[in-house]
């Protein structure tokens, strides 16, 4: 082999840096900075749709419930931690309820039908930034009153998730129309959530020393055993060991490893969100959890930026347009 010179050798390197370079700017896409005014939109939006679905739920069981003649009135309940509170700042800040002023049945409907208003405002981008306020003032007062009902993991997401969003959301008249940008680290602090939910979610499988979940059978009895089926679970159930193995590997892979592709480069973190919505959408065809998988999509929403749901426009128009001749 003839010895190339040294200054060959050299420019040989550089064009080799130059074309690496190159293709880490393709693939993360750092050269033009993304921008989240399209992903706030969707992600408030989402979000409404979210609240719309808890307040119109709550809405025809809250008599039932917390209601002067239901199981747990929230009136007693107060009654009796205000006994044990005090009347103070004390009794605000350990249960923090607009309820304290007033528990009757008739406020409890309205703090209710109210959330469900506020959900429709903030669906159609009116007011956002009260809207999204008031709304998570008022299920944070039906989650304090509401005991037991309103204990569940779901619950608590969407109480996080709609804190950040009054991070997020634009304070202006109308969102179509606010300028300014949301801030960067509100952004991030919902990915982070959208990991701690998908990470953690897979760590608690195997941190629980459930031996089915460590030997990946754990779907063999799952959709037999969980609180509401759907009508596909049936089908599901009906599937061989090895498609439940599986499945169960897969469903680890999607808890365990693609949270962190949200860290990654874009196309990376595109792969995650993908994967990490097609999990959710599979959990839900095949068991019942209220909102918790429509509102861990909506989370998931914050991983993409503009570039992405202005590409997505383009498919979408694309296809619509008639073809020519």
């Amino acid at each position: 082999m003839i010895p190339q010179p040294r200054g060959l050798k050299a420019r040989a390197a550089i064009g080799a840096v130059v074309r690496i370079s190159t293709f880490w700017h393709w693939w993360s896409d750092e050269a033009r900075r993304p921008r989240y005014r399209l992903t706030r939109s969707v992600f408030l939006r989402g979000l409404a749709l979210v609240y719309l679905a808890a307040f119109g739920s709550l809405a025809v069981q809250l008599d039932g419930l917390i209601g002067s003649r239901g199981i747990l009135p929230a009136a007693e309940f107060l009654e009796r931690a205000g006994r044990f509170l005090g009347t103070g700042p004390a009794a605000y800040w350990r249960l923090p309820t607009l309820f304290w002023l007033d528990a009757s049945d008739r406020t409890l409907h309205t703090v209710c039908w109210g959330g469900i208003l506020l959900s429709a405002a903030l669906l159609c981008g009116l007011v956002p930034g009260y809207c999204t306020l008031l709304l998570w003032v008022f299920y944070l007062s039906l989650v304090v009153a509401g005991q037991v009902f309103l204990g569940y993991q779901w619950d608590s997401l969407l109480l996080e998730t709609g804190l950040l969003a009054v991070l997020i959301v634009p304070w202006g008249i109308r969102l179509k129309s606010a300028a300014d940008r949301p801030w960067l680290v509100s952004i991030w602090l919902v990915r982070w959530l959208a990991f701690r939910l998908m990470f953690l979610s897979g760590v608690v499988k195997l941190a629980s020393n459930d031996p089915t979940w460590r030997n990946w059978t754990a779907l063999e009895y799952h959709y037999e055993t969980q609180p509401l089926p759907t009508w596909m679970s049936w089908f599901v159930h009906q599937m061989p060991a090895w498609f439940q193995g599986l499945s169960a590997g897969l469903t680890f892979f999607g808890e365990l490893v693609a949270p962190f592709f949200i860290l990654g480069p874009r196309a990376i973190r595109l792969a995650g969100f993908a994967t990490l919505v097609l999990l959710q959408l599979l959990i839900a065809a095949t068991g019942n959890y209220g909102f918790f998988n429509l509102l861990a999509v909506v989370i998931c929403l914050c991983i993409l930026d503009d570039r992405d749901w202005e590409w997505l426009i383009r498919l979408v128009s694309a296809r619509r347009r008639p073809a020519p001749g």
